[in-house]
């Protein structure tokens, strides 16, 4: 009898269609997730089998070329795949894509055996993958054994924590299980929060076979890890975002934590959202999840509250105490003659900290020297020439520089716009708040911890280590100072513009500043010192940062839903946002226009209800990379149901369950 399979085609990404059939030569052994070789059309081409059936497809199909000695994919790999497709509006082979390393997706065997070329290792790798350093055991409070049992006894559980309440001890807890049952453990963290700290941890902890998948590993170093756990020698995989496709057999425990961290989303193809993505892997594979947060989402928080999926709660801290925090009002501070970005109390609580040699974090989450540079005459900034954004000033290149697509030009002389003289450099970044830190307190050894600085190898462990080891006393950075950094030295913490996230034109904008503010202040107080968090705002009576200062989780979520509710946000509608990008702005316009009367009048005539259509509108960054983006947003429920009516082509993109 005659076998086909369906194959999800590599050089088919930019066509519409899902998979294409080829007949499976006699003697060939092939199963869904094998890499094969098949003509298309005139050349030929790689591509993965999603499955196999012997019902003649009614029209001439071609056989199999060649395939791989075994599949790439697990069974549970290919199923996942489908639901990631289904949900974010994907080809099939977008989500292969993701799931395999590039080596290992472009020859179908590149990292499964050592290299005779290689000569060094990432030190955060070699933590993960050396001698095991002994930790110390603690027992476990009847909140943590507790939680453990509510976790046994669900099978996806959202784990609520403050801050320093154990959260990651009842992973590992509940991980110990898992390997003592044969089951594999999956631990997800974000990106800024996978530090030596929490690699040393896991690696003492289990004492298990550690696998590392995260995106500053070299490909080599990812193919590598990948084909050790594709095996089954890894027994426990810690990754960020992407570990989430890791090939892990007899996966018994997923540990997600910091839900409801922006950095589990993905912001270019395939656009998914690790967390969502993490649920279906439990479902397919029937393996536990939990999701750990002090700040979880508010639409998880909902789900869980409603009793979609269980929920545990821990309210005390284990050890340490809660620093004071304070918001200081930078209206007053200009009413007083006060124009510098630090307040006299900030200022005050950093100096005392020094005083008692002890260590300090300032937050501020914008990079670079100055945040834009203007004319004082015109009032024009100097701006990007293919984005829509103004150019930043950066030291390191004596410059002005683009975060979005990486043009770079040296600072004008004159303006040009109008041909002044009188140009000046506007705004705070990490670059220009650490040089002003060094001002006031010369003394001090200063470090700064953004993506410029933790650029290239190992930076960011240099940093960590550095700053672990009480070389620096202070510690000035971005997002990446805000989660992972267990510092029982750090007393002071100040967050220079707690407004930046505020003011954001993001649904969002309210939860990513708790969020954010109260993962900050919790680098401080971890060892019991008395510890103080300074807070800047122009905003101290918004209910985000009331809360955030006084911890409150539940009192920021039923401020929080009543908009949501009002405005028909998540977690009571689904989003979505089809963007046309295009370099003529009139024609990006004119088919987003189109788009939208084409998906009214369609659902109108199929009778689909409960979905909005709205725009088009100019994305918040209209022009990005020389082209420009006009975006058509979805809202309601089962947006699904109007897939087959969103406009399609290689200039449209879809992102669904956006997060901002």
């Amino acid at each position: 009898m005659a076998l086909y399979a369906e194959v999800a085609v590599e050089a088919a990404r930019g066509i519409a269609r899902e998979s294409y059939t080829y007949a499976v030569p006699e003697g060939m052994d092939v199963v869904p997730g094998h890499r094969v070789t098949v003509p298309f059309g005139r050349r030929s081409s790689y591509g993965f089998v999603v499955s196999l059936g012997t019902d003649e497809p009614g029209v001439e199909t071609k056989p199999i070329s060649t395939a791989g000695n075994e599949p790439l994919l697990l069974p549970h790999q290919v199923a996942l795949a489908r639901l990631v497709a289904d949900h974010y509006w994907l080809p099939l082979i977008e989500c292969i894509r993701a799931m395999l390393p590039p080596r290992v997706r472009g020859t179908g065997s590149a990292g499964a055996g050592a290299s005779t070329r290689q000569r060094r290792h990432s030190r955060l790798l070699e933590l993960a993958t050396g001698p095991a350093s002994p930790v110390e055991r603690f027992a476990l409070t009847a909140e943590q054994v507790a939680a453990l049992e509510r976790i046994q006894a669900n099978p996806v559980t959202l784990l609520h924590g403050v801050i320093a309440s154990g959260k990651t001890e009842v992973y590992l807890a509940a991980a110990e299980r898992a390997l003592a049952d044969g089951l594999r453990v999956l631990l997800l963290v974000p990106e800024i929060s996978l530090t030596p700290q929490l690699v040393q941890r896991v690696r003492g902890r289990l004492n298990a076979p550690v696998a590392l998948l995260q995106t500053q590993l070299t490909e080599l170093e990812r193919a590598q890890q990948w084909w050790w756990t594709r095996r089954g020698e890894a027994q426990v995989v810690l990754g960020s975002r992407s570990a989430v496709f890791a090939p892990i057999p007899r996966l018994g425990l997923i540990c997600l934590d910091e839900e409801g961290s922006a950095a589990y989303k993905q912001d270019r193809t395939p656009r998914y959202e690790a967390g969502w993505v993490a649920r279906q892997l439990a479902s397919v594979t029937g393996a536990r999840l939990v999701m750990g947060s002090a700040t979880p989402s508010v639409t998880t928080y909902h789900a869980a509250a409603n009793d979609e999926f269980g929920m545990a709660k821990m309210t005390r801290r284990i050890r340490g105490n809660d620093a004071e925090v304070e918001l200081i009002d930078m209206r007053d501070e200009a009413a007083e003659g006060n124009r510098q970005p630090l307040s006299r109390r900030l200022v005050e609580v950093v100096a005392r900290t020094l005083e008692n040699e002890e260590q300090a974090i300032l937050y501020l989450n914008r990079r670079g020297l100055a945040t834009f540079v203007m004319c004082r005459d015109c009032g024009r900034s100097v701006q990007c020439l293919g984005c829509s954004v103004a150019l930043v000033q950066h030291a390191e290149i004596d410059g002005l520089v683009c975060h979005y697509c990486g043009y770079s030009r040296a600072m004008p002389s004159v303006c040009d716009f109008c041909g002044s003289r009188n140009i000046r450099a506007l705004g705070l970044g990490t670059q220009r708040l650490e040089t002003m830190v060094k001002r006031l307190w010369p003394a001090a050894r200063v470090l700064r911890l953004d993506s410029d600085a933790a650029r290239g190898p190992d930076s960011y462990f240099r940093i960590w280590e550095e700053f672990s080891e009480r070389r620096a006393d202070i510690l000035v950075g971005t997002q990446l100072v805000t989660r992972g950094l267990d510092l029982p030295s750090v007393t002071c913490v100040g967050v220079v513009d707690a407004d930046l996230p505020l003011h954001f034109p993001d649904y969002r904008s309210a939860e990513n500043t708790f969020a954010l503010v109260a993962q900050v202040a919790g680098r401080a107080g971890r060892d019991g010192r008395p510890s103080r968090v300074v807070v800047q705002t122009s905003n101290p009576e918004h209910y985000a940062l009331r809360c955030a200062a006084a911890g409150d989780y539940e009192g920021f979520y039923e401020a929080e839903l009543p908009a949501r509710k009002a405005f028909v946000f998540p977690p009571y509608a689904d989003l979505a946002v089809l963007t046309r990008s295009d370099r003529d702005d009139a024609r990006a316009a004119a088919s987003a226009r189109e788009a939208v009367e084409s998906m009214a009048a369609g659902m109108l005539k199929e009778g689909i209800e409960g979905i909005r259509v709205m725009g088009p509108s100019p994305a918040f960054i209209h022009r990005l990379r020389g082209e420009y983006r006009w975006q058509v947003t979805l809202k309601g429920g089962r947006l699904e149901r109007a897939r087959h009516l969103a406009p399609r082509g290689k200039d449209w993109s879809y992102d669904v369950d956006p997060v901002s």
